[in-house]
């Protein structure tokens, strides 16, 4: 299991205007966080894989730019009890190899074709979260392989969403998630399973 990258907001270490409706307390959002993590940690699960994103990075600038004595003392993994509860963690601008798929929060581009532009610029399959989008894209080498990235979407409430437009959150983002096989070749054939009305359809059955 890969989460992408974004799981954690740090919401009140960001730059942006804090909203006095939202909760400004960060270890609040760390115990919701772990509430979550709680879940997934309860599920039978060989390999959990932690991927930083942007937001969860906001911790760390803050830390560097306004209490540089905190730096590396309050981090993410810590405070999210990530190598406790057996989570690999990939930090923010990293990416971790699955098969010869590259997995990463972003490669420093957002936007529709951000996983096709990560995936011609580094010659593999890529999987990104960050553009909230939902886009899949195969080619196949001269020699043959499979190549196929994506991005699925993502988990969020759009009614949360207050730095932008509600309408261009909810014609732009799709709520999804994907799944991978790892042949014994090394490739990855990825399923975008997109969620509508609640509901996703996974392996022929309906599932609310």
């Amino acid at each position: 299991m890969v989460i992408l990258g974004d799981f954690a907001d740090c919401f009140s270490v960001s730059k942006h205007d804090k909203s006095p409706d939202r909760k400004t307390l960060l270890h609040q959002e760390i115990d919701s966080v772990r509430d979550h993590l709680e879940q997934l940690e309860g599920l039978e699960i060989k390999r959990k894989i932690y991927i930083a994103g942007n937001h969860e990075y906001r911790l760390e600038r803050y830390i560097t730019q306004k209490a540089p004595e905190l730096f590396g003392l309050v981090d993410i993994p810590t405070l999210l009890h990530l190598h406790e509860n057996k989570w690999e963690y990939v930090e923010y601008k990293n990416h971790i190899s699955i098969g010869n798929l590259a997995v990463s929060h972003d490669y420093g581009s957002a936007g529709q074709t951000a996983h096709r532009i990560a995936s011609q610029r580094f010659g593999v399959p890529v999987v990104i979260g960050h553009t909230h989008r939902a886009a899949s894209f195969s080619r196949r080498t001269f020699g043959g392989k499979h190549i196929q990235s994506a991005m699925f979407g993502w988990l969020g409430d759009v009614k949360e969403i207050d730095y932008m437009h509600q309408a261009a959150a909810k014609t732009n983002w799709c709520l999804g998630f994907g799944i991978g096989y790892l042949l014994k070749s090394g490739e990855v054939i990825l399923h975008h399973i997109p969620i509508v009305n609640n509901s996703v359809i996974l392996e022929g059955k309906i599932i609310k």
